[in-house]
């Protein structure tokens, strides 16, 4: 029996390594915008006394990326809905 016969090989992802590297980056610009966002509004806004939430948008737009992320890595079960 060879060492390939022994040791079952785990599945492929889906999609190309590209497709991954491309989403990776579009998920880190979104986290970038979403921070730069909740720094303004601390230091402008949330330290002065208003307490209106900000960055929605933001915010939602980068935990969806995540989400769907994690989902093609078959990794949604570590989320909530």
């Amino acid at each position: 029996r060879t060492v390939s016969q022994a040791m079952p090989t785990e599945p492929k992802p889906q999609g190309s390594s590209s497709e991954a590297a491309g989403k990776k980056a579009t998920c880190e610009e979104l986290k970038k915008k979403y921070e730069s966002c909740f720094r303004e509004w601390y230091a402008d806004q949330f330290l002065r006394g208003n307490r209106t939430p900000a960055c929605q948008t933001e915010w939602e737009d980068y935990k969806d990326c995540m989400t769907e992320s994690l989902k093609a890595k078959q990794l949604g079960h570590l989320i909530d809905s």
